[in-house]
């Protein structure tokens, strides 16, 4: 289905015949993907234990969920296959729910939500009394944060952090996914010159993928270009000699560190 201007982008199954990504699922022969690792890990705590090898086979298996999920209910299927990994690598890292993991929009919040014990609701999606489309304070200890509209999730994780100070919490990490649309609103950039104010702990991820709920670029005859003067900064930040030169350099010295290491 077509997407309606103003709104993020909705992917609408068709009744009998479901296709995607070019796979044709039908309600009576598709057979689902065998995903032994995502049948483990009901909790982030489940995550903690698995090897480098087992986070890259449960993102795999993660992304046929979300894909099989979205076939049959609709939903935000790009926004959250886009987010897959780094869902993972944010519950690995970080300690949910006593640290605060905000998501802009929140409408790629399928992968979180399956790794916070709500995988089995997935059928009810989207669905009257069913699994919120959203984070939903409501629904589980790990949405910290309401939302449903953009450029917020940095006020909210500073906002948090200040709380996290001021009753004395031992650990504050406060992180904000932001992605290339919603950080060109105004609250994005406010939120930022207050907490440098401020000059409050807490992380901010940029999630430049070159889309906003539809792509940033446009057509021309040197390919698509960004949209909007923020991404095409940023693009040329990162394809610049100097960017390029630190990266090498930082893998020179990650070649340096136990192999472990450098897996991760």
């Amino acid at each position: 289905a077509a997407p309606r201007a103003g709104r993020a982008a909705l992917w609408t199954p068709q009744p009998k015949l479901r296709s995607v990504l070019g796979i044709q699922m039908q309600d009576s022969n598709y057979v689902p993907k065998p995903k032994p690792i995502l049948d483990r890990v009901n909790f982030p705590s489940d995550l903690k234990s698995l090897s480098m090898a087992d986070l890259k086979q449960l993102a795999y298996e993660l992304r046929w969920e979300v894909i099989e999920s979205v076939s049959k209910t609709g939903g935000h299927l790009s926004s959250s296959l886009g987010v897959t990994e780094l869902t993972i690598a944010l519950h690995y890292v970080f300690n949910a729910p006593e640290d605060k993991i905000i998501w802009d929009v929140a409408h790629q919040c399928y992968p979180h939500k399956m790794l916070t014990g709500r995988r089995s609701r997935f059928p009810s999606l989207r669905q009257w009394n069913g699994l919120s489309g959203f984070t939903k304070r409501k629904e589980s200890e790990f949405d910290c944060f309401g939302a449903g509209h953009s450029s917020t999730s940095i006020s909210a994780a500073l906002g948090m952090s200040v709380g996290k100070d001021l009753t004395g919490k031992r650990t504050n990490n406060c992180v904000a996914v932001i992605g290339d649309g919603a950080i060109t609103g105004g609250m994005a950039y406010e939120a930022m010159n207050c907490a440098g104010y401020l000059n409050q702990r807490m992380v901010v991820i940029l999630n430049e993928n070159g889309q906003v709920s539809l792509p940033t670029g446009t057509p021309s005859a040197a390919g698509v270009v960004p949209a909007g003067a923020l991404s095409s900064s940023t693009a040329q930040l990162l394809s610049s000699r100097p960017f390029q030169d630190a990266r090498q350099v930082a893998k020179g010295i990650s070649g340096l560190l136990p192999e472990d290491l450098q897996k991760v």
